[in-house]
């Protein structure tokens, strides 16, 4: 990013290479641009995201003037186009975490937001959406916390979860160019049981175990997690809420729409 093939760029030639089962030597071969050219869409997208998949999604609960912005780029905090960048670069991260993840599909909840559209769900008031630099995801076949660790390594700022919804929210608010107070690492910390945190301090969702009742005479059910039988409420859909989701729980889950409050959260 800054021009120079230094020992970062190396770095990450190397783990691209690795990822694509190619000779890991850090040299940006012409069969290693092609894979790389491969990835990349004619309208600037990737092949396995498109633009539509991030920009602001509509809501029955928001007014007319909030969902003016729907299916957008505009009306957020940063220009448009720039908005369209930041959306790219996290394109791109996003593609790497599939890569390393089995190349399994991630489902995108909730990207830009419009100021307003944001105000209406009652998303946080410097949220990273707001600047396109932010996706709420969840991948097919892997749970969250797995996906967190992959991410942990793929340069993702911003990793949030949450104690009462099923997803995570990956950001990468260190290039955040119109945010400059939000250049920081923000990842879960964790309890002393290893089990990582969300911000109110409780388990992240699908941390937290426990035994079920006993499923019949002499019978025990294995330990699950209290997650695992709820509802998703925001699908009303049981078994939306998996640990580790199948395809069809993502397709529920990108095509659902963020809750219509956040309660100043994501």
């Amino acid at each position: 990013m800054d021009g120079s093939y230094g020992a970062q760029t190396k770095e990450a030639m190397e783990a691209f290479e690795a990822a694509y089962g190619r000779p890991v030597n850090g040299v940006a071969s012409l069969k290693d641009l092609v894979i790389l050219n491969k990835l990349q869409d004619p309208d600037g997208s990737t092949k396995h995201f498109d633009f539509s998949e991030f920009d602001q999604n509509w809501s029955s609960s928001c007014s007319s003037s909030a969902n003016a912005y729907a299916g957008t780029f505009s009306g957020g905090m940063s220009r448009p186009n720039r908005v369209k960048r930041n959306v790219k670069r996290l394109m791109w991260r996003l593609e790497a975490v599939r890569r390393k993840g089995g190349s399994k599909p991630i489902g995108i909840n909730s990207g830009f937001r419009s100021v307003s559209y944001n105000t209406c769900i009652g998303g946080a008031r410097a949220s990273q959406h707001l600047y396109g630099i932010a996706a709420d995801n969840r991948m097919a076949g892997v749970s969250n916390r797995t996906q967190r660790s992959i991410a942990k390594k793929s340069q993702i700022h911003g990793i949030g979860c949450y104690s009462s919804m099923s997803h995570n929210h990956f950001d990468l608010r260190i290039e955040n160019r119109d945010l400059t107070g939000g250049h920081f690492w923000w990842w879960p910390k964790k309890d002393s049981r290893g089990r990582e945190l969300a911000d109110d301090g409780l388990p992240c969702w699908g941390e937290k175990v426990r035994k079920t009742a006993s499923a019949g005479a002499g019978v025990t059910v294995a330990p699950t997690t209290t997650s695992s039988v709820l509802h998703d409420v925001r699908l009303g859909v049981e078994g939306a809420g998996s640990l580790v989701p199948s395809l069809a729980e993502i397709e529920l889950f990108e095509s659902a729409g963020e809750l219509d409050d956040l309660n100043g959260l994501d």
